[in-house]
C-alpha cells in the first residue's frame, strides 16, 4: 500500500518522467505539422505541476519529504523554465 507521506515524491517522480518523454516527443520530427506554442503550451502545463508539486512536498511533515521535493522539482522547474523562455523567444523571432 503506498505511504501518503510520500506521495509528493511519487508525483515528483511521475511528473519527471513525463517532462523527459514529452521534451524528447513533442518536436517536428515526431509531429510534423506541431505548432510552436502548442509545444510551449505543453511545457507551461508541465512546469506549473512541477510547483504545485513542489509546494505540495514543502508542506509536508517529514523533512526527507520536503529535502528531495525541493531537489528533485528544482532539478527539473529551472531547466524547463529555461527551455519555455528559448522557445518563446525563437517564436517571438519567427513571427517578428
Amino acid at each position: 500500500m503506498i505511504q501518503r507521506r510520500y506521495a509528493p515524491l511519487y508525483v515528483t517522480f511521475g511528473l519527471s518522467i513525463l517532462t523527459i518523454v514529452a521534451l524528447f516527443t513533442v518536436n517536428g520530427r515526431f509531429f510534423p505539422d506541431l505548432n510552436l506554442m502548442t509545444a510551449i503550451w505543453v511545457y507551461i502545463v508541465l512546469d506549473v505541476a512541477l510547483i504545485a508539486t513542489l509546494i505540495w512536498g514543502l508542506f509536508s511533515k517529514d523533512k526527507t519529504v520536503r529535502v528531495f521535493s525541493l531537489v528533485g522539482n528544482l532539478g527539473l522547474i529551472v531547466p524547463l523554465s529555461i527551455w519555455i523562455f528559448l522557445l518563446v523567444l525563437a517564436n517571438g523571432i519567427s513571427e517578428a
